[in-house]
């Protein structure tokens, strides 16, 4: 069920799991007294820093920072979110994980759909190494694209043999079977003959494509020569939306020692061949421009996302797409950097030419989101006269405006455009300008020429076995830049009223909202436990420690720790203390998705100190308002006290705008 999972669980689990036989099931550790020692995997260092106390059951990296108990190793290193990690230990641990009252999500829903999607893709690989025309496969990869065998087993890669009916025949063979193939997307309705069926991929090679967890979900193939259309996708199903996926995130996340940046590129081979020459980081949009979920996504897991784009005018116009969709998601501390190849080369092209090297010092010198946001408001314009300054000025604010209003970014790049137009930084801020219109939504991003490597309409040798394209995959165009309420599949086949699959008809789908941000007292105590020598150079104001909120006293224990013990850190505050519900809560911070963000921070003595003001200057409002109210309205008669009005209600404005 995908309710919460109980905290007593999460205890027993804890309990259960002996962090030594975790971490060493994953890296190699070396006895060192009472505790083990080892070379961190979160960073890269010669000498070990990372240390693991058996005793305690936590573990620390006096290099990076990093430090936790079991869970939050498993997140860190396997790149899992916190379920994820709970459901890894349980599994390990033979325990079942247990959830509170709710309904079960699109996954649980469809788990023998899943199931025939796993068969499916096993039968695929199967294929390319039995199969008697597997020479043409091996072939293909080895020789025209030039991966070796163990790319290709990382990948999952495979091979749909000739003929109408191989998967069929294999996993199909009972009726629920082939409803769950037709379901899954496998499996194509004949026009004329209703209840049979055929095979959607056929010769072609087959690229599984896997959810952030591992399972397949849908699958790409691609045709040996020029058939069309060159690659074809699954359609979209109760289990795969493309434009919530990106090819290969699984695998990167899995061969990736140290995950810090995500480069995004356009095609399954892009992936496949930079993770051939070591660069194992990107993933691939599936038939979609990147949108926000996908920014939003990767931003979950790395500071640095580099979109990688070919240097034409296609190229530009999918950069600007992937603007305008970070600009609403942009976060402190992240990062979105644009890379553009040179014309008539891809991320597969150009990595072969020049080798892992070249190709990452182009990702060092990628361009910033600042440099493309302004560069694209120029190229809109005529500049050398006031008017077309002004635009450049609008041009640039309308997207400006899409970010955040409290990231410290946007600040910054109001302060940029002010040097840039001569317009004070204040005037421009206060300046609303209309959202300008996108330059193309996704909808129209579809990839769908024939020789695109995501195409996903039949070709016309098929006319006469199935439906219209627009019959059997009329989900083609659909952008879930919000919650879907309803999935809608093959009303012509699959879902016919009455029919014999009528009770897969219009399931719901829940997307969950994203998770919600981290406090500022939270964001405040994260920057002392990643940075403890900031603590003695911090005072804290007594009415705030004496204030009885819980996210603050929990701060106010780690401050007071590490400004009496300056040398330590958070390993040894975990290890020395006694309360088990600061210690819940700490760990519950340390393994927050966003934590890693402040432990590469530059300025956490600044946000510390930004939190206290904050928290003072609302603190003296608050007690300025309660005594003002307890006086009443007769009472504020004398001048210091209309002044004293006059002064809070400033504040209070200054506090709404």
């Amino acid at each position: 069920m995908a309710g919460r999972i109980p905290d007593q669980f999460i205890d027993e689990l804890l309990a259960r799991t002996d962090l030594t036989d975790v971490v060493a099931s994953r890296i190699s550790l070396k006895k060192t007294g009472q505790n083990y020692s080892a070379l961190c995997p979160f960073h890269n260092e010669k000498s070990p820093s990372f240390s693991l106390n058996p005793n305690k059951q936590f573990y620390y990296c006096f290099g990076c920072g990093a430090g936790g108990n079991a869970i939050s190793f498993v997140m860190e290193h396997d790149h899992l979110d916190f379920v994820d990690a709970i459901e890894t230990l349980a599994k390990d641990a033979g325990m079942e994980v247990p959830r509170e009252q709710g309904a079960p999500d699109r996954y649980e829903q469809n788990a023998e759909l899943l199931k025939r999607l796993s068969e499916s893709s096993q039968f695929y690989q199967e294929q390319l190494t039995q199969h008697p025309d597997k020479k043409k496969a091996t072939d293909y990869l080895s020789k025209d694209r030039g991966l070796s065998g163990q790319i290709a087993k990382v990948f999952g890669l495979g091979y749909a043999p000739s003929g109408w009916d191989n998967l069929l025949k294999r996993i199909g063979t009972r009726a629920e079977s082939q409803e769950q193939l037709l379901h899954g997307g496998m499996l194509i309705e004949k026009k004329d003959q209703p209840g049979h069926y055929y095979d959607r991929f056929r010769d072609r090679i087959i690229f599984p494509i896997r959810d952030s967890r591992g399972r397949v979900i849908a699958f790409g193939g691609r045709a040996f020569g020029d058939e069309k259309p060159k690659y074809l996708n699954s359609p979209e199903t109760p289990v795969f939306q493309k434009s919530q996926e990106l090819y290969g995130l699984f695998e990167a996340k899995q061969n990736t020692p140290v995950l810090n940046q995500i480069i995004v590129v356009e095609g399954y081979m892009d992936v496949i061949v930079l993770a051939q020459h070591g660069i194992t980081n990107a993933v691939a949009t599936l038939g979609t421009s990147v949108n926000s979920q996908h920014i939003r996504k990767l931003f979950k897991l790395v500071s640095k996302v580099v979109l990688c784009f070919d240097g034409d005018k296609a190229g530009r116009s999918a950069a600007i797409r992937g603007l305008e969709a970070a600009l609403p998601v942009m976060k402190d501390e992240k990062q979105i950097r644009f890379l553009f190849l040179p014309d008539g080369e891809d991320p597969d092209s150009l990595v072969r030419k020049e080798g892992k090297e070249a190709f990452n010092n182009r990702l060092e010198d990628a361009s910033s989101l600042s440099h493309v946001l302004f560069d694209h408001a120029r190229n809109q314009v005529t500049l050398g006269d006031e008017e077309g300054e002004a635009q450049f000025t609008r041009n640039a604010m309308s997207m400006i405006q899409q970010i955040p209003k409290e990231l410290t970014f946007r600040s910054v790049l109001i302060r940029q455009l002010s040097e840039q137009s001569g317009i004070d930084s204040e005037t421009l801020g206060n300046t609303s300008v209309p959202k300008q219109r996108p330059a193309a939504n996704n909808q129209s991003d579809t990839q769908n020429t024939t020789t695109n490597e995501h195409a996903t309409h039949i070709g016309q040798d098929e006319a006469h076995y199935a439906p219209a394209y627009d019959e059997y995959d009329n989900y083609s165009n659909n952008e879930y830049t919000s919650a879907p309420s309803h999935y809608e599949g093959n009303k012509k086949s699959a879902f016919k009223k009455g029919g014999k699959f009528n009770k897969f008809k219009e399931k719901e789908v829940y997307f969950p909202p994203a998770p919600t941000s981290l406090s500022r007292i939270k964001q405040a105590s994260l920057c002392i436990l990643f940075h403890p020598h900031i603590a003695k150079e911090i005072d804290l104001p007594d009415p705030l420690v004496n204030q009885a909120n819980d996210e603050l006293q929990i701060f106010c224990k780690i401050w007071r720790y590490f400004s009496k013990y300056p040398q330590k850190n958070t390993g040894h505050l975990l290890g020395e203390m006694t309360d088990q519900a600061t210690i819940s809560s700490i760990y519950a911070l340390l393994n927050h998705q966003d934590a890693t963000t402040k432990l590469k921070i530059t300025n956490a003595q600044q946000e510390v100190l930004d939190m206290i003001s904050a928290m003072e200057k609302n603190l003296g409002l608050n007690s300025s308002i309660a005594r003002l109210k307890s006086k009443g309205n007769e009472s504020i008669k004398d001048n210091g006290s209309k002044q004293e009005l006059r002064n809070l209600m400033d504040l209070i404005r200054q506090k709404k705008s």
